[in-house]
């Protein structure tokens, strides 16, 4: 029967095949015709938006098919406005084309868009020559200048701007192009400094940039970029032909190509596609006989034939990250930098962190990974995803090593390890200060803000907790660890996941259940929440037994007590008001909706404002599927100045499911 079955299957298809490629023979000589023959074709002809002139290699969005011009040179144009802007870019009308000069192959840009989402300062967040990834041009030699704003430091003030970025605390400089990055960095431009250049061209000696006008005029007036040659469209027009972009490449479309030749071209092609098909589905019947004969005879298939290595796997989706991937050192580098391994920081279930220097001098923390999760995808998140980031509050990863088994990441050192150590009791949280630990709290906000929005791609962390935040000398906080990270499109709102990721008493409800909401941002916004709860006192961490894993459960919390007790305390201290404040704010991130939770640029916003400025949050009830035996949360605040004082305790009760 089973061979009967196998015989009927391999005598349809041929005929299926002959059928389908017959149909797309077809098709294609239909539209290759109509391509040829089209010498009226208007369909690419010139369009105007404002003042342009728009031809190929360029096309309009709405206007023009998508084979009047090169892929990457779409342009959308804002009519009301007379305005045209590239359509392939991270944001909506952030590349402004003020000119096109098709002699020369060049155009004039300007950047639109407005520092920290404020429409009144209108200088650029991002570097301009990393945003133009998309597109196949290089910003002209005639652009002599780099105009670089710097920010989220300390900065003179006499280099601060004036006008509508003055409450930004920006300052800015300027450099030849090309030039040397680092010498021709001014001297109170601080190392942990962000900055954000764009190529400038009117900029003249004297000029102060500090003055609205003068920077301003400097970006409006805008930059040139020119694409290299894209067939010539030139050539091709005086022939007679018409520019067109087919199949990856350019083509010069024949207007008078008669319809004639172009039919007799196509039944050519049509007549080899059907011997060719015949041919390959009677080799395909062959094969799938004798491949059922090959099975029958078989007894036994070992499980690995179809499997590659774990490093073949790792070293296979690396490759698709191409220049995001950081510099890769070899095991016996790696045993140099930390001295084969002698001064060990920590270890966890994770792996075990050494210290080390590299050959320039540069202290390192080198964290050697021990055991593997599914196919390496954790280690190449950790690679991948840091590598998109530059921000003073993300930790920089210097290098990486895949050796066989071996497997370790090379980060900056951090003077000051984790900020666990620093909030593990009181004794440690009143030797950092309150006030430290608020603008740690920031810190960490800016960071996760910029991962949010800040990056070309969005990252979601998914294991934001203190074990990750690391601080340098200065106590400057910066978020490490990005295993567990995943990388999203600007434009997405929900990630898709097919798993629960995480640490117990930090994950976010909807990333255990679908029913709480759809995973986005905002489930890092309930780990910072957490995390802000155990920095002020409001609760405890978990004491894991097991494993770092995958598999984790919601945090328990008895919010009305927690409530209770927060409104029935005067604020008689500083050290008491800074606590409640970040209680307040940790518990407006974990309310269990995503959609209650505010965004990070909000809860940056609440840890600035005064404590008579919050408002209470809601309680957040819950169900849970199930609860951890072992869990308890503990709520204290206590006055540098009048001694410790408990507000508090409240012991969860394991048997509970319902929250208070």
């Amino acid at each position: 029967m089973q061979t009967a079955v196998v015989v009927v299957v391999a005598l349809l298809l041929p005929l299926s095949a002959l059928l389908r490629l017959g149909c797309l023979a077809t098709a294609t000589a239909a539209a290759d015709t109509n391509r040829t023959s089209s010498g009226n074709d208007t369909s690419c002809a010139p369009a105007r938006c404002g003042g342009l002139n728009i031809t190929y290699p360029f096309s309009l969005a709405g206007v023009h098919p998508l084979e009047c011009g090169y892929p990457a040179f779409g342009l959308t144009c804002d009519a009301a406005a007379g305005r045209a802007y590239l359509s392939r870019t991270f944001r909506v009308n952030l590349y402004r084309v003020l000119s096109i000069f098709y002699d020369n192959r060049s155009m004039l840009v300007a950047v639109e868009t407005a520092f920290s989402g404020d429409g009144a300062c209108r200088i650029p967040d991002f570097n301009v020559s990393s945003g133009l990834g998309l597109f196949t041009v290089n910003i002209s030699a005639t652009n002599r200048d780099d105009l670089t704003f710097v920010y989220n430091c300390k900065i003179p003030r006499n280099e601060l701007l004036t006008g509508p970025c003055a409450k930004h605390a920006v300052g800015a400089y300027i450099s030849e192009r090309p030039g040397d990055v680092e010498n021709s960095r001014p001297q109170w431009v601080q190392a942990n400094c962000s900055s954000a250049s764009v190529p400038v061209r009117g900029f003249q000696d004297g000029m102060n940039l500090t003055r609205e006008s003068v920077y301003e005029s400097l970006i409006s007036d805008g930059f040139l970029l020119d694409w290299p040659t894209l067939g010539d469209c030139d050539a091709c027009k005086l022939k007679g032909g018409q520019c067109r972009f087919f199949e990856l490449s350019f083509q010069c479309v024949n207007s008078s190509t008669s319809s004639r030749d172009a039919k007799k071209k196509q039944n050519l092609k049509l007549i080899l596609i059907v011997v060719l098909s015949s041919t390959a589905s009677l080799i395909l019947t062959c094969l799938v006989w004798v491949m059922y004969r090959k099975k029958r005879k078989e007894k036994h298939v070992t499980s690995n034939q179809n499997c590659k290595s774990y490093e073949s796997n790792i070293e296979e989706i690396l490759k698709g990250y191409d220049s995001l991937v950081p510099k890769r050192y070899k095991y016996s580098e790696v045993k140099k930098i930390t001295g084969s391994f002698n001064d060990k920081l920590g270890e966890g279930g994770y792996g075990t962190v050494f210290k080390g220097n590299l050959e320039d001098g540069r202290k390192v923390a080198v964290k050697l990974l021990k055991g593997s999760k599914g196919n390496g995808e954790e280690f190449v998140n950790e690679v991948a995803s840091i590598r998109r980031t530059s921000h003073v509050n993300i930790v920089n990863l210097l290098g990486f090593c895949l050796h066989g088994p071996k497997r370790a990441l090379i980060y900056e050192y951090m003077a000051n390890g984790s900020l666990e150590k620093y909030i593990q009791s009181e004794e440690t949280k009143r030797a950092i200060g309150w006030e430290k630990l608020r603008e740690i709290a920031t810190g960490i906000a800016r960071g996760l803000e910029y991962l949010h929005r800040g990056c070309n791609t969005r990252i979601i962390h998914f294991d934001i907790k203190p074990n990750n935040i690391l601080l340098d000398e200065d106590f400057c906080p910066k978020i490490a660890d990005f295993g567990l990270a995943k990388l999203c499109h600007l434009k997405d709102s929900a990630l898709s996941m097919a798993e629960a990721r995480g640490t117990i008493g930090f994950i976010a409800p909807e990333v255990f259940s679908r029913g709480y909401g759809v995973v986005s941002t905002k489930s890092d916004v309930y780990s910072y929440g957490m995390m802000l709860l155990e920095m002020a006192g409001g609760r405890k961490n978990l004491t894991e037994d097991t494993e770092n894993s995958s598999q984790q459960y919601f945090p328990n919390w008895v919010h009305d007590r927690l409530v209770k007790d927060l409104q029935s305390h005067e604020v008689t201290c500083k050290t008491e008001e800074i606590a409640k404040q970040m209680t307040l704010v940790g518990l407006w991130c974990i309310q269990t909706t995503p959609e209650n939770r505010p965004s990070m640029s909000r809860v940056i916003e609440m840890l600035e404002k005064n404590l008579d400025e919050l408002e209470m949050p809601p309680k957040p009830l819950l169900s849970y599927p199930s609860v951890p035996p072992h869990f308890s949360s503990e709520l204290g605040l206590f006055c540098r100045d009048s001694g410790e004082t408990s507000l508090s305790t409240i012991f969860h009760n394991p048997t509970q499911k319902q929250m208070i």
